[in-house]
């Protein structure tokens, strides 16, 4: 190790130099400005921020320490982050001390509302960002949530990176994520070094919101993956095959898949699905990549049909297992399906129009429950007036009229009912 003083002084000539030194500290200069001292390392004497010590963020705090940058983490839990101390970083700042002291923040929280609220709540970050803060947002949210941080973080003087994750927990603690990266890209640029300690294959996007919206495309496709698997080793199960056979061919077949890799060997071979990637949280995933297509205009058939089982795994208590848990969902609902499932049309005639237009939004939150169930086949409302029709799908007329009995159109008396079997014939079936 040289100090830049012992350095200099092995040159006496006025012409100006430049010399690499291994050393973790920052540019210097000589004291005369005639000789230039680059040294190396000098962003490991950066100060990072990392806030949200969970499955996946814990890993990638540790290996941004790994790499040899000073890191504060921040956790709702203290558990959590004794767990990181207790791997060498730091904790005890609040959020607005990160955003006045630290020189690059990294967010990575479960749910869009929990991004919300640390950037942009009371005591959040952007009230607090000291300039040229940078702040890098590996969570899932919607494109429309990372470009108004940016637009904020921009205000604030501050600079802003939506840079979300895929690999799972097992390349969160391997430092071997895949990144997809949207802002501008002299930022990226600067904030490289803490994204390499983190990921393996690290791609810039373009614009601000890139990044997300990358990541719901790949979300999507595991989503339908997911589903996939639980079809296939379901129907296997059912036909008596051997699933290590099958997995064999399947391995080694167009059907192969890092999903398919993933959620056979790591779960359903070991019939274990404690989460490393939480039902709920694809489900929550599904939701936003659904209204990205909805915003876009764009029919997504296949994930619309997904995005419904997840709510229904969710609502029917799967949504803590692994996503590979839509195995057991599927055979879950192979044993409800024993008692065969019908259709009965309701019609809603009209009562009270005003009563109608006064609890419709009530009438309709209930039906949005009926349908995230499964229970609901179809709704709808006649243009003449004279009142709506709701279809629905259980097991019995006593079943169906029970739920119409709870519709807030029944309760407040703004529509009288009639129940009809409906023998449904699908076009599309």
């Amino acid at each position: 190790m040289q100090s830049a003083e012992r350095l200099y002084g092995a040159y006496s000539s006025p012409k100006e130099i430049r010399v690499q030194v291994f050393y973790d500290s920052t540019l210097v200069k000589d004291f005369s400005g005639k000789v230039e001292v680059l040294i190396n390392g000098g962003a490991k004497c950066l100060k990072i921020g990392f806030i949200g010590l969970g499955n996946m963020g814990l890993p990638m705090a540790i290996n941004i320490k790994k790499a040899g940058f000073e890191v504060y983490g921040k956790n709702r839990s203290a558990g959590k982050e004794e767990e990181f101390k207790a791997q060498g970083g730091k904790t005890g700042l609040t959020l607005s001390e990160m955003a006045s002291q630290l020189d690059i923040i990294v967010t990575c929280l479960p749910m869009p509302a929990d991004v919300e609220e640390v950037y942009t709540g009371e005591e959040g970050l952007l009230n607090s960002a000291k300039k040229g803060l940078i702040l890098i947002d590996c969570s899932t949210v919607s494109p429309g949530l990372s470009r108004n941080l940016y637009e904020q973080a921009m205000k604030a003087g501050a600079e802003f990176l939506d840079a979300p994750v895929s690999g799972g927990t097992t390349g969160a603690a391997a430092g071997t994520l895949s990144i997809m990266v949207g802002g501008r890209e002299p930022i990226f640029q600067k904030a490289k070094p803490v994204l390499e300690a983190m990921g393996k294959q690290i791609y810039f996007v373009g614009d601000s919101g890139n990044g997300t919206v990358v990541k719901l495309i790949n979300q999507l496709m595991v989503g339908i993956h997911s589903q996939a698997v639980a079809e296939a080793y379901a129907l296997s199960r059912s036909a008596g095959l051997d699933n290590e056979m099958l997995f064999s061919i399947l391995n080694n077949s167009f059907a192969q898949s890092r999903i398919m890799e993933r959620h056979y060997s790591q779960f359903i071979a070991k019939d274990t699905f404690l989460p490393g990637f939480a039902m709920k949280l694809l489900a929550k995933d599904m939701n936003l990549a659904m209204e990205l297509a909805d915003s876009s205009s764009i029919s997504l058939d296949a994930a619309a049909s997904v995005q419904t089982l997840l709510k229904r795994a969710v609502q029917n208590g799967f949504g803590d297992l692994d996503m590979s848990g839509l195995y057991q969902y599927q055979l879950d609902r192979e044993g409800e399906n024993k008692e065969k499932l019908k259709h009965f049309a309701v019609f809603l005639p009209m009562l009270d129009a005003d009563k109608s237009v006064q609890y419709r939004a009530e009438h309709l939150r209930f039906l949005d429950e009926r349908r995230a169930a499964g229970m609901l086949h179809a709704n709808g409302r006649f243009a003449d007036g004279s009142g709506g029709l709701v279809i629905y799908r259980t097991s019995s007329y006593e079943e169906t009229e029970n739920w119409v009995k709870q519709d807030p159109y029944i309760v407040k008396g703004a529509r009288n009912y009639e129940i009809h079997e409906w023998d449904i014939v699908l076009a599309d079936r």
